[in-house]
């Protein structure tokens, strides 16, 4: 799943592992090839860790999915793995303060030690912004910054298969104004476990949308946030996109959006 280095190590990993290497930390050097797929300067060295997904903690992958960081210590006997222990929020201080402050970081991080390798890893939040014209420009834009992988997706088709997989950390905008195509793209977006599902527009507007996912028994329409964003008086294009990046944000992490000095 994913790649190594923008993909320039996936090969020789994927090459150690089919030669029955496994429970291991390698090194290993860009080559030629990786160099011209990924970018990245050949030559340049990095560490990697091979370890068997089934010898990680029993849940892990759930929690991982459910989007929740985690912090993962691997022991090492020389270049040997011996164990996989898992940390989460809870406990992460056991591990020390190093340990502690690059996973307050937010980041996807390793440290590198004599006899451990711990990484904080967290998920990359996902936003899918459905049509959305100018103000679906500016929310890629902002998403950047962010570190937000963006998909841009035309309507309800295209959406329909990359929302499903959305999990609590994603975020779905619907910017579409024809009431089937929104309706659809609604639809989509609600089959999948998204923590924030917004859709632009006026109130009456998505008024008849709700209506319409109604009629056609659509369930979960309680998790639309429409309009989207909150009311910061926001009128062009970036400034709207503010607004709905500070509701996902609040509404993804169950916090009121009060303002900090309001006690």
């Amino acid at each position: 799943m994913g790649t190594l280095l923008g993909g320039a190590l996936d090969d020789q990993i994927a090459g150690l592992v089919a030669g029955g290497v496994t429970r291991r930390l390698v090194g290993v050097t860009v080559d030629t090839v990786g160099a011209l797929v990924s970018g990245v300067p050949e030559g340049t060295g990095a560490q990697c860790l091979i370890v068997p997904a089934s010898d990680f903690p029993d849940g892990t992958w759930d929690e991982v999915f459910a989007g929740r960081p985690v912090c993962f210590v691997v022991q090492l006997d020389g270049d040997q793995v011996t164990s996989v222990d898992r940390y989460g929020e809870a406990n992460v201080a056991d591990l020390g303060e190093e340990a502690a402050r690059v996973f307050s970081r937010g980041v996807t991080a390793s440290i590198v030690e004599e006899d451990r390798v711990v990484t904080s890893l967290w998920p990359v939040p996902r936003l899918a912004v459905v049509g959305g014209g100018s103000i679906g420009d500016a929310l890629e834009a902002a998403a950047g910054p962010l570190g937000w992988q963006v998909h841009r997706l035309a309507g309800p088709a295209d959406a329909a298969p990359v929302l499903l997989g959305f999990g609590v950390l994603d975020l779905v905008v619907v910017g579409i104004h024809e009431l089937g195509a929104a309706g659809g793209a609604l639809t989509a977006a609600l089959s999948g476990s998204a923590g924030y599902v917004g859709a632009l527009g006026t109130p009456e507007m998505n008024a008849s949308r709700l209506d319409w996912l109604v009629s056609r028994g659509v369930e979960g329409i309680e998790r639309i946030h429409g309009p989207a964003g909150l009311d910061l008086g926001a009128r062009r294009p970036a400034e709207v996109a503010i607004a709905i990046i500070a509701e996902a944000l609040a509404a993804r992490s169950g916090h009121s959006a009060r303002p900090l000095g309001v006690r």
